[in-house]
């Protein structure tokens, strides 16, 4: 199959473009802590216990931050992993609505592009007393 790269367009307080490797094993996404620092990512208090593709274990800060890929546009928390590469996980591929075409070597729309929110509940409508006709 090979790999599969995308420049894709990531943000915080500051915005940046970077090669990522899309990889559909990992869950998170993975950004070097330099990357995170460009755009200016807050990054999350304490650290996250991950297992790694060659079984080890660490300990691993993360951030929140905007991504944009394939002219979809969402939310995502990356994993900082120093001396990491860019690295698009599952989760992000998912919540823009991508999958990787192994033939063809590039992402794909699964769906239209939508968010679920739950718990969310619409503005209530304001209900108008109807005044009576005059005649």
């Amino acid at each position: 199959m090979g790999h599969v790269y995308v420049d894709a367009s990531i943000f915080a307080r500051r915005r940046a473009t970077s090669r990522f490797l899309v990889d559909t094993g990992p869950t998170h996404t993975i950004v070097p802590p330099s990357l995170a620092r460009r755009i200016g990512a807050t990054t999350l208090p304490g650290h996250f216990a991950v297992t790694l593709a060659d079984g080890t274990t660490r300990r691993l800060k993360a951030c929140s931050m905007g991504i944009e890929v394939c002219d979809r546009t969402g939310p995502t928390t990356a994993l900082v992993l120093p001396g990491g590469e860019p690295l698009l996980g599952v989760e992000t591929l998912e919540a823009l609505g991508l999958r990787v075409n192994p033939s063809a070597r590039r992402l794909e729309p699964t769906r239209a592009q939508t968010a679920l929110l739950v718990g969310v509940r619409p503005a209530p409508t304001r209900r108008t007393r109807r005044r009576p006709r005059r005649g």
